[in-house]
């Protein structure tokens, strides 16, 4: 009890001071999205995730393809037979001496990284981007299959080098075949519109110009034109993500020119760019009384004076000028 109370307090107290000297502040927690998942909670934040598909529940497909490979299957009679030893030891503890005691429980290690799959497999199912953190540890419990400890009685009985390696054998065929899949795919990134609006930006703008719009374009924005831009895609940062938040707030909420006029000035914007309006079902969420009112973007999109002059324009993206 000890123990486990001091590592949760210095996670804490480690968590705050290292936010504190590297000037970090996260903007959005882990337990806001598992609420959402679980109890249906929904904010701006979370909807700003949880609409994506990356942070929606795991595929059905998935497990299907932990199967092919082998890695399920393994990873479950590695468990079984963990949990299995676990209780046995357990037991044990209860009925034997000190010195016994001691010895049954030195080794932890196992239980811990049992926990931990049991922790990263509920946060994948309800995260499908979360796998990240699963597949990986998936591997590292199947490499378990070697241990000693776990299967000493079927070293005893049978070659069991020859039974890893005709496990592997399998588990290769599966692999070698999805990898086949993925070198044969031959494709290439096309999107004319955002090239057009790129290469508009790169020959007709100063390289001071300000651009603000929808992350996933600023991104491009800022990489393949070297533009400065005011809302950053890492959206994880609090001190962006409200920059953001005030940029598509007054867009898709606010009918007034006044109100995003002042806040561009404020924030020293040159270009204001918004390729449509796909986060109006968001705003509703976040402000409903604002719901029935005409969003700024579509005002915009018919008539963009007497603040803003329209200086680009194609099938998908508009570009406006502050005046």
């Amino acid at each position: 009890l000890i123990q486990g109370s001091a590592w949760w307090c210095g996670t804490i107290i480690l968590k705050f001071l290292t936010s504190k000297v590297l000037g970090v502040s996260d903007h959005i927690r882990l337990s806001d999205l598992i609420a959402a998942r679980i109890l249906r909670y929904t904010d701006f934040d979370t909807l700003i995730y949880t609409c994506a598909p990356e942070f929606d529940f795991m595929e059905k497909e998935t497990p299907l393809r932990y199967a092919k490979t082998l890695l399920l299957p393994v990873v479950l009679v590695i468990t079984c037979f963990i949990l299995k030893k676990t209780v046995r030891d357990i037991s044990c503890v209860l009925s034997t001496n000190t010195f016994q005691r001691k010895q049954l429980l030195e080794h932890g290690e196992l239980i811990f990284h049992t926990l931990q799959l049991l922790a990263f497999t509920a946060l994948a199912v309800l995260i499908m981007r979360l796998k990240l953190f699963l597949t990986p540890h998936m591997c590292v419990m199947a490499s378990l299959i070697c241990s000693r400890r776990l299967f000493g009685w079927l070293f005893c009985r049978v070659r069991f080098e020859n039974v890893i390696f005709g496990i592997l054998t399998v588990m290769s065929l599966q692999g070698f075949a999805n990898l086949h899949n993925q070198w044969s795919i031959i494709g290439e990134f096309n999107n004319l519109p955002q090239e057009e609006l790129i290469q508009w930006i790169k020959y007709n703008t100063r390289p001071d110009a300000v651009f603000a719009g929808a992350m996933p374009t600023m991104a491009s924005v800022k990489l393949s034109a070297l533009h400065p831009i005011v809302n950053h895609p890492h959206y994880e940062d609090a001190d962006l993500s409200l920059k953001t938040y005030e940029v598509l707030y007054d867009l898709c909420i606010s009918s007034s020119y006044e109100c995003v006029f002042n806040t561009d000035i404020y924030i020293h914007i040159f270009f204001f760019f918004r390729p449509g309006c796909s986060m109006l079902e968001i705003w509703d969420v976040e402000d409903p009384s604002s719901a029935a009112n005409p969003p700024l973007c579509s005002v915009l999109l018919k008539d963009a004076r007497p603040y803003f002059t329209t200086v680009f324009q194609n099938s998908v993206y508009r570009v406006l000028r502050v005046n």
